[in-house]
C-alpha cells in the first residue's frame, strides 16, 4: 500500500465529459489484503459513471459517514463534475464487485480548503500539500445494508495505533493496483515529527500524520496513487483521510515516509451539519456552436444548473482545450491564452479535437464541465 495525493496540476476527464481529478490519487504499497467481508464495509469508491470495468474507473477512496453521505478529500472533487461521478460503497475486489452503488446529489468542500505550494519547489504541484482538505459527498439514495464508520470526536494522540484502508496503486508491476481492498498499520506522530519528514507546508492544525515503523508484510506501507480520501481508523471512528505522502519530499511508492491526513475530528459538526451548502452542479454538458474550419468562431454555452442539487455560482469562467482518450479517460490540454466563451480556431488547431470548459465555483467548492469535442479539419 503506497500512498501519493491526488495531483492537482493537470485535468483528466471521462469520455461523456466528467472531470474526474488533476493527475492520478495516492494509493498503498505495502499491507495485507482485506479478505474477512465483515471489515471495512464502509469504504467507499469514487469513480467515473460507465461502462467499463470499476477497477479501470476507480479513482479516490472515502468512508461512508451516515447513511446519505461519504467523506472523502477535498482534492479529489475540486474542479470535477459530480453528474458524471458514482460511489460505490463496500467494493472490495474492484474487478468483480461493485458493492452498493449511488449517484451524486451534491457536494460541499470544507471552507478552507487550499492547495499549498512547497516552499521549496513552488511550481511543482507534485510536491505541494493541502490544508482543510475534505468534502462531504452526498449520496442520491441512503446506503441502509452498511453501517456507517462515525467520525472520531478527537484527535489520536502522537503513538496511537491506526488502521489505514485503501485501494491504489501498489508501486509495482504488473499488479500496479490493489484490486483488492488493503489494510495498513501505522502509528500517529507528534507535530515536530510530521513537519520533520517533508519540505512541504504542513498545516497541523487540519492534517495529522502517521508511519508504519515496523513494516507490515514485509513491505512498508507508503502512500501512492489511487487512494486520496481513503480512511484512517481507530478504535472504530474515522480518524484522517489521506491528502497527501512522499511525493512532497522526492519520494517514490514504497519509500518509507509519513503519509499526511486530513483531521476529520477538527472538522465533524461540519461532516454532520444537516444542510451543508453544495457547490454548483451541471445540468448537462455545455455546448459548443459555431464553425470549426480554420478561421471561423467556435462559441460555447454553460449548461443550466441543477437547482436542487448545487447552489448557484457566483463565477463562471470559460476556456478551451485540444482533448485526447485515453481508454475512458478524455485528456485536455489548455489552449494558450484560449479564454472567454468564444474561440477563433487558428491553423495550428487544424486536425485536432477542441472542447470547451466551463468552471463554475461558489462558497462550497468548484466544479468544471467539459463540452462535446468538435473536430478541426
Amino acid at each position: 500500500m503506497t500512498i501519493t495525493r491526488l495531483r492537482v496540476a493537470a485535468a483528466v476527464l471521462g469520455t461523456a465529459g466528467a472531470l474526474v481529478a488533476a493527475v492520478p490519487a495516492a494509493a498503498m504499497s505495502g499491507g495485507q489484503p482485506v479478505t474477512d467481508p465483515g471489515t471495512a464495509p464502509w469504504v467507499a469508491t469514487l469513480a467515473l459513471r460507465g461502462d467499463g470495468g470499476l477497477l479501470q474507473r476507480a479513482g479516490c477512496g472515502g468512508a461512508l459517514i451516515a447513511p446519505d453521505r461519504v467523506l472523502t478529500a477535498a482534492h479529489c472533487l475540486d474542479g470535477v463534475d459530480p453528474s458524471r461521478q458514482e460511489v460505490h460503497v463496500d467494493a472490495r475486489t474492484l474487478s468483480k464487485d461493485p458493492g452498493e452503488v449511488r449517484g451524486i446529489r451534491g457536494v460541499s468542500v470544507l471552507p478552507g480548503y487550499r492547495i499549498i505550494p512547497s516552499p521549496a519547489n513552488p511550481d511543482d504541484p507534485n510536491d505541494a500539500s493541502a490544508a482543510n482538505d475534505l468534502a462531504v459527498v452526498l449520496l442520491d439514495r441512503p446506503v441502509t445494508d452498511v453501517a456507517p464508520l462515525p467520525v472520531a470526536r478527537h484527535r489520536p494522540a502522537a503513538g496511537t495505533a491506526v488502521s489505514f484502508f485503501a485501494h491504489g496503486t501498489t508501486g509495482h508491476t504488473p499488479d500496479w493496483r490493489d484490486d483488492v481492498l488493503h489494510r495498513g498499520e501505522l502509528t500517529t506522530l507528534d507535530a515536530g515529527a510530521c513537519t520533520a519528514g517533508t519540505p512541504a507546508t504542513v498545516d497541523t492544525a487540519s492534517v495529522l500524520c502517521a508511519r508504519d515503523s515496523n513494516g507490515s508484510g514485509g513491505a512498508t506501507v507508503t502512500g501512492c496513487f489511487q487512494d486520496s480520501g481513503s480512511p484512517l481508523v481507530q478504535g472504530g471512528a474515522l480518524v484522517g483521510v489521506f491528502s497527501f505522502g512522499g511525493e512532497t519530499a522526492g519520494r517514490s511508492c514504497g519509500e518509507p515516509s509519513a503519509a499526511y491526513f486530513a483531521d476529520p475530528a477538527a472538522f465533524r459538526a461540519w461532516a454532520y451539519a444537516p444542510a451543508l451548502p453544495r457547490e454548483p452542479y451541471p445540468g448537462g454538458a455545455p455546448t459548443v456552436t459555431g464553425s470549426p474550419a480554420v478561421g471561423g468562431t467556435l462559441h460555447c454555452t454553460a449548461p443550466a444548473w441543477n437547482r436542487a442539487r448545487g447552489g448557484n455560482p457566483t463565477t463562471i469562467r470559460y476556456s478551451w482545450a485540444t482533448v485526447t482518450t485515453a481508454g475512458p479517460f478524455t485528456i485536455p490540454t489548455p489552449i494558450a491564452g484560449a479564454e472567454g466563451p468564444d474561440l477563433t480556431v487558428e491553423p495550428d488547431l487544424s486536425g485536432t479535437w477542441v472542447a470547451c470548459l466551463v468552471t463554475a465555483a461558489n462558497g462550497a467548492g468548484t466544479v468544471t464541465a467539459l463540452s462535446t469535442a468538435v473536430s478541426v479539419p
